[in-house]
């Protein structure tokens, strides 16, 4: 307001009319405090139709001010004659220099600011020419008005701009740190991550070197205790080896997970007997099943017998699905199905277990494919495992360009559906793992 306070001042003098200087500024004052009026307004407004409206207004406002403001260089130019031309055009320099740098972030906003300030401008050399009504005296005071005005608003901009500029920059410079930093911690945390992957590997097998060597004796002494006919011993023994299985089964889980977590999921893509390795999963299952009165049947379609990816990673997914159907399932039927989906570009390998068990209620979807997580948890926990299992089908099938997907009603059994593609590439197996 002090610079239009200036200006004000040199329009008087020019034209020799202290009213006619002052009333022009009365108005601009009261035009840009309604402006401030309407700013706050639109700050204060909620709901999106209030701000609209709000924006509408504000936008309006300041543009009308800016009218104002450049109304009072065409008097200069028609009414103060040499002294009023250099003091009009100094004033409208001063407008648009001022819009365009305080509004450049806003494109739409400048351009209908800046209009008024251009359009006198432009105008000036169209209007005729008039005697100036003051003395050299006044319209040297008006001028020199005019261009401490000018200077002040081009040092205020610039001021304001450095002040924008700086603060970009910090800005900027703590958005780097924070990423570096960020990339940092990720760094390390991926290092202590495979760190203790690879550890985990190492530690499974050697774990799995004893333990196998105790199932096979174990296996050895039940056979020789059968043959003598020491049923109660023989129970015992089996026992021995059917703990040793279930604790060979969790570490083989372990080796999966961390072998996944280190990189190590190297692809072997060979042609798979889908039927095979869906009978070997259940007959390596069976006796569980039979346990809890289970039965399972396998329907393999004509089309999905044969398959072109990874045998090994394929039947740890399987096996993986497989027994988390049978864990949960009791005196049911467990069904297991592998058909082709026709997609555009290339057929999929569909693997669905369904079973009758007990079902996943919806708000517990999202937590079944995370590792070492079952929907049982603590002291009342009916069924064993880590919660790996499904975690590692999951990231399995990822592996091979898939995933898992579920259906489940609770208190009706569950359909987990593998899916991956029938005929794998390695280019698009790295590309979906990545």
């Amino acid at each position: 307001m002090v610079i239009g306070a200036l200006f004000a001042l040199g329009a008087a003098s020019v034209l020799d009319s202290m009213a006619a200087g002052f009333s022009w500024y009365l108005v601009l004052c009261l035009a840009m405090g309604f402006d401030t009026m309407l700013g706050h307004s639109y700050l204060e407004a909620r709901g999106d139709e209030a701000r609209r409206t709000g924006g509408a207004l504000f936008v309006w406002g300041c543009v009308f001010s800016i009218c104002v403001f450049s109304a009072m260089p065409l008097v200069l130019a028609a009414m103060g004659g040499g002294p009023g031309r250099v003091l009009g055009v100094l004033m409208a320099a001063s407008s648009l220099v001022s819009v365009m740098l305080f509004t450049f972030q806003a494109p739409r906003f400048m351009l209908l600011s800046a209009a008024p300030a251009v359009v006198a401008l432009l105008a000036m050399p169209f209007i005729p020419f008039h005697e100036a009504p003051a003395s050299a005296l006044q319209g040297a005071l008006g001028v020199g008005c005019g261009v401490v005005g000018f200077l002040a608003y081009i040092g205020r901009s610039a001021l304001n701009n450095t002040k924008m500029i700086t603060g970009w920059r910090a800005a900027n410079q703590a958005a780097k740190e924070r990423h570096l930093e960020a990339e940092v911690k990720r760094a390390e945390a991926e290092e202590a991550n495979r760190a203790k992957s690879e550890f985990l590997a190492v530690m499974t097998h050697e774990l799995r070197t004893p333990l196998n060597a105790v199932i096979g004796y174990a296996e050895i002494i039940q056979e020789e205790l059968d043959a003598e006919g020491r049923t109660e011993l023989s129970d015992d023994a089996g026992r021995i080896t059917n703990s040793a299985r279930h604790l060979l089964g969790l570490i083989d889980q372990i080796l999966n997970l961390s072998s996944i977590d280190a990189g190590q999921e190297a692809l072997a893509l060979r042609e798979v007997d889908v039927r095979k390795l869906l009978e070997d999963a259940i007959s390596s299952m069976q006796d569980e099943a039979r346990v809890a009165g289970n039965r399972i049947s396998l329907r393999v379609s004509a089309e999905a017998e044969h398959a072109h990816t990874d045998g090994n990673k394929l039947a740890v997914a399987v096996a993986a699905i497989l027994s988390n159907a049978v864990k949960f399932t009791s005196q049911g039927l467990i069904a297991v199905t592998a058909d082709i989906e026709r997609t555009g570009a290339d057929d999929m390998l569909m693997i669905a277990v369904s079973d009758t068990g007990a079902g996943i209620a919806k708000d517990q979807m999202s937590a079944i494919f995370k590792p070492f997580t079952q929907i049982e948890t603590g002291s009342t926990r009916s069924k064993g495992g880590m919660g790996l299992g499904l975690s590692i089908a999951q990231r399995m099938a990822h592996t091979l360009g898939g995933d898992v997907g579920v259906v489940s009603e609770l208190g009706a059994g569950s359909t987990f559906t593998l899916r991956t593609p029938l005929r794998a590439k390695a280019a698009q197996l790295v590309r979906a793992a990545a």
